[in-house]
């Protein structure tokens, strides 16, 4: 099962896309506006129904047109939503809009929280710490192309190489409960 704070962290999308309310799913999916609601068009236009359709299964409990989407829409919405965290085009196409985010950048700070730390020969270094790093716009941009061609596994392994380069040799993730990019 992906790891659902990379997948934030990383995409800056707040839904779940492994489940959960049709809402989470849908920003899960397919993000959100620039003014923070959820892609509702997109949905739409991936899912073949009106946008208005869309709005009306994501819309509050006290409204008065609120429809639960049909079994076969609801079943294509998890599939989209499963795929933009668990295939390298469903990552490609959520990761779209943090590149442009970070596009340009000279440097970013990347803020990783978990239990990680050097390796000790058996001791047990590793902690649960937060660590914050600076990267370079083409770490980003690594770090970037390495979740979109393998997922957590890929950009986990990505992370151990760069902290160990420019922080401390040898340093390992155990796992990784919250990643955050300023």
């Amino acid at each position: 099962m992906p790891n659902l704070s990379i997948f934030q962290g990383l995409t800056g999308r707040q839904g779940s896309p492994t489940g959960g309310s049709v809402r989470d799913m849908i920003i899960g999916a397919f993000g959100t506006t620039k003014r923070g609601g959820p892609n509702t068009r997109a949905a739409a236009e991936s899912l073949g129904v009106s946008q208005r359709s869309v709005q009306r299964w994501i819309a509050g409990e006290d409204r008065k047109q609120r429809n639960a989407p049909r079994s076969d829409h609801l079943s294509n919405l998890r599939v989209k939503a499963r795929q933009a965290v668990s295939t390298k085009k469903g990552r490609k196409a959520s990761l779209d809009q943090s590149r442009q985010r970070f596009a340009g950048r000279k440097s970013t700070k990347l803020t990783t929280h978990g239990l990680q730390g050097p390796e000790g020969g058996g001791k047990g270094y590793s902690r649960v710490r937060t660590v914050s790093i600076e990267l370079s716009g083409g770490d980003v941009d690594a770090m970037f192309d390495a979740y979109e061609r393998g997922g957590d596994s890929a950009v986990t392994d990505w992370l151990q190489q760069h902290h160990s380069a420019n922080y401390v040799p040898g340093w390992t993730f155990e796992n990784i409960d919250h990643i955050k990019l300023d």
